[in-house]
């Protein structure tokens, strides 16, 4: 049987999404940032400031979670939050002076995409096991292991 993974250098699947997640959040952020600051269009994702700065926090926590060991975590709020946000973005009465709750800019595109990234983190998050992925030592006593 696979033993649970501890070591901070194995690479769990919860580890490897708070990974992606943080890399591509922070590019993202970074990008929103340099393209347009104030309000925009970025890759067809309504951004503003306020969007670009929760990317770049997103990213940074993501990070931080991926090598802090607490990635399961991460994945599991940033999930449900992303997911409510997701469904409040489907909502028009819950949108002020052109912003989701009046905080900051989002499209169609962005609702589909928190509810698609919100669903992934959820499910990797509550639903895969701490297991160690890739290459490594071999196990002792894993049957799946070959001599």
């Amino acid at each position: 049987m696979l033993e649970r993974s501890t070591s901070a250098s194995s690479w769990t699947v919860n580890r490897v999404v708070a990974l992606v997640i943080g890399v591509v959040f922070l590019i993202v952020g970074i990008l929103g940032l340099i393209i347009d600051t104030t309000s925009g269009s970025l890759l067809g994702f309504q951004v503003d400031l306020v969007h670009n700065l929760v990317h770049l926090l997103t990213g940074i926590v993501a990070l931080a979670a991926a090598f802090g060991g607490w990635a399961r975590r991460f994945n599991q709020v940033f999930g449900i939050i992303y997911l409510l946000v997701g469904i409040a973005g489907l909502f028009p009465f819950l949108y002020f002076g052109d912003k989701l709750l009046g905080i900051m800019a989002v499209n169609g595109a962005d609702n589909v995409l928190h509810l698609v990234v919100g669903i992934v983190a959820a499910a990797v998050g509550f639903f895969v096991n701490e297991y160690a992925t890739g290459t490594g030592p071999a196990r002792r006593g894993d049957p799946m292991v070959r001599p």
